[in-house]
């Protein structure tokens, strides 16, 4: 998005500062490119968009419009999903801890994925119940993609053969596919590894072809170039789709073939998301200058304090001045509230400071902490700007304590 200063005055005027800015048709264009990268290989292939992310209701509601399964984690997310209409059939239900709500999950019909032997136990029970009904449920599985650490999610292989006996031994449960999902684990090669690793799994424990496999996410998305330079190399979705859905492909030619699914969610929203910020002081300390802004490290996501999120400094009108090294800092009492080190330009009190790539993990990772949450609003594809999330107020964040 192109920001003027009159632009900019407008949005704020209307919306406050800082406030996110969604934008919709950027956003559906790069899913509908990750489904096109993947449907060259392998027809059957669908997101489940992660409510994790990003669970604000107007993004959820977008990614309906490609057709996407909901991929939730917690009861919350659970009925928010079907607030804004998913049915049970479309939603995905993964975590490890996922309490009374997976169970309501599983029998209203979701796709539920059970993390462990003791999740499975219990909704075995469920079924036994329920004898007269018939039940589906998923596997997580636990592998080795070399990502260099022992992930504490799902089951490994000694583990899921004795799920696929406890599943046998209810005459109303079936397993109908399994996922895995390995996180901080991007590469090209480890993509190809996932793939395979769930192809040799499927061929040992179904007898025929399973429902599906999910290959969970974990995939890098659009990036602005400055931003993806910061990478060794980021595949792109047809780097990821040769090394997946091909696959799929070859192993799964006939027309039984199983559902390929991923769970994107930073691959999706990151790059769609900008946080409007402006700048409230500058002053240097010590020989080290600082520039403090009204957003900061919670409400722009992990990523900021790993990488240099894309910038973009839009003049008020106030005297600049040339910065070689400027820290600009967030409106905490943190030391560690730093959301660029080390930035060169111009800056002057009062300028629009605009981050890009903040669409995963930002807003719904912002805690109750000094300050309440800011607005979002969404550029339509109707080139319009509208509210989606109101500024939440102190009253907001208090109404829960006892006064």
């Amino acid at each position: 998005m192109c920001y003027t200063k009159e632009s900019l005055d407008a949005l704020t005027g209307r919306f406050g500062c800082p406030v996110y800015v969604f934008e919709e048709t950027a956003f559906l264009n790069n899913a509908r490119s990750l489904e096109g990268a993947m449907r060259t290989y392998y027809e059957k292939y669908r997101i489940a968009y992660s409510f994790k992310t990003n669970y604000a209701p107007y993004i959820c509601k977008t990614v309906r419009k490609i057709g996407a399964y909901a991929e939730v984690v917690s009861g919350m997310e659970y009925d928010l999903a079907k607030r804004i209409g998913f049915p049970d059939e479309e939603i995905i239900f993964n975590g490890p801890c996922k309490g009374a709500a997976g169970d309501r999950a599983f029998l209203n019909g979701a796709m539920v994925h059970a993390d462990s032997l003791d999740e499975l136990a219990r909704l075995c029970d469920l079924a036994k119940m329920r004898e007269e009904r018939q039940f589906r449920i998923g596997l997580r599985v636990n592998i080795d993609v070399g990502q260099g650490f022992v992930s504490r999610f799902g089951m490994d292989e000694e583990e899921l053969s004795q799920a696929f006996q406890m599943v046998s031994a209810v005459p109303n449960l079936n397993v109908s596919g399994l996922h895995c999902h390995i996180s901080r684990c991007r590469s090209k090669a480890a993509w190809q590894r996932r793939m395979e690793t769930m192809l040799v799994l499927a061929d040992r424990f179904f007898d025929k072809a399973p429902a599906y496999i999910d290959l969970g996410s974990g995939m890098f998305g659009s990036m602005d170039p400055a931003f993806a330079a910061q990478f060794d190399h980021a595949p792109s979705y047809e780097d990821y789709a040769g090394v997946t859905a091909a696959l799929m492909a070859e192993h799964y030619p006939g027309k039984d073939a199983p559902w390929l699914i991923t769970e994107p969610g930073t691959t999706l929203v990151s790059r769609f998301v900008d946080c409007i910020s402006s700048v409230q002081a500058i002053k240097t300390a010590r020989g080290h200058s600082f520039a403090v802004l009204d957003t900061g490290v919670h409400m722009l996501g992990e990523t900021c304090t790993l990488k240099q999120l894309p910038v973009r400094v839009v003049p008020c009108g106030n005297p600049q001045h040339q910065f070689d090294a400027v820290d600009l800092t967030g409106y905490t009492c943190l030391e560690q509230d730093v959301v660029y080190k080390d930035f060169s330009g111009k800056l002057a009190v009062g300028d629009y400071v605009v981050f890009g790539n903040v669409g995963g993990y930002s807003n719904v990772l912002k805690p109750p902490f000094i300050l309440p949450n800011c607005a979002m609003i969404a550029h339509t594809e109707s080139d319009e700007y509208v509210l989606v999330k109101r500024a939440e107020t102190g009253e907001d964040l208090l109404q829960t304590y006892i006064f």
